[in-house]
């Protein structure tokens, strides 16, 4: 009866011991995949600070297309909303100002309204041949994944990838 309890005993120890270990290298796995996206946001944000006099940060978007943009929404210090786009090599940084276009809300309803098949994944704000982009990725019902660029300014559908 000892040895069947002892068995036990280790059986259960050997459970626990593997199932730490998943959750410990999960944690590990997942700390360092976000890790670069974390970089990326603190540079974006220290470089909006120096070159927009960013105040608060709102949102940050890591946008992809022919070149990468790394974009900080939020107040400047005079309280104003400024939306602050920065290429990948850090020079010729944008700042605008958020009310000459749309916002994320905006226009993830309006490319509802346009595309209801559209299951909306994520939206990225960027620059897509030198003009203020919102891209929003979404996916049908099969599963395929479409990305549509939309004008940051008026909200003109400008490509769709499908």
């Amino acid at each position: 009866m000892d040895t069947w309890r002892s068995k036990v005993n280790k059986w259960i120890i050997g459970l626990v011991a593997i199932l730490l270990i998943i959750i410990v290298s999960g944690t590990i796995l997942f700390i360092r995949s976000n890790r670069p996206m974390q970089q990326a946001k603190k540079e974006a944000v220290d470089l909006a600070k120096q070159h927009a006099n960013l105040e608060t940060v709102e949102n940050f978007y890591w946008f992809n297309r022919d070149q990468t943009y790394f974009t900080v929404t939020g107040e400047d210090q005079s309280g104003k909303e400024i939306v602050v786009i920065i290429p990948k090599s850090g020079q010729n940084i944008q700042v605008i100002d958020a009310a000459d276009g749309l916002t994320e809300d905006a226009v993830t309803k309006q490319m509802q309204a346009a595309h209801p098949e559209i299951m909306i994944e994520k939206a990225s704000l960027g620059k897509f041949k030198d003009q203020p982009v919102w891209e929003i990725t979404g996916k049908d019902q099969e599963g395929a994944i479409s990305y549509y660029l939309f004008s940051f300014e008026d909200g003109e559908e400008i490509q769709n990838v499908s």
